[in-house]
């Protein structure tokens, strides 16, 4: 390949696989807190504070979780990976300490 020749980004599709899912992490932006506290994106909380992220992808043997579903874990439990450019986070769903979804007909539990 020349210096003039074009690079051609390779564009890959990703498959999660065994009990693992693929989180959409929330933004590290700036974030208020109820009494109207700013907390800059630049402090880390050092407490065991769970996050909530969207599900994207599931493997084959996850039971609980649906792609599209919020899932609740705690970020230390994740492992940070870059796809394409974006940062995803993969958890195990053992470490996934609940699921919010849409409310189904039927169904029973906490709404949040």
């Amino acid at each position: 390949m020349s210096a003039s020749e074009p690079v051609t980004e390779l564009r890959r599709s990703v498959a999660v696989l065994g009990d693992r899912v693929l989180v959409s992490p929330p933004d590290d932006r700036e974030r208020r807190t109820k009494a109207g506290i700013l907390i800059p994106a630049t402090a880390k909380s050092v407490d065991r504070k769970g996050i909530w992220g969207e599900a994207i992808g599931v493997g084959p043997h996850v039971r609980s979780v649906s792609t599209g579903d919020e899932v609740l874990y705690l970020p230390e439990d994740a492992i940070e990976v870059d796809v394409q450019g974006d940062a995803y986070l993969i958890v195990r769903e053992r470490d996934i300490h609940a699921v919010g979804s849409t409310r189904r007909d039927g169904a029973t539990g906490l709404y949040l």
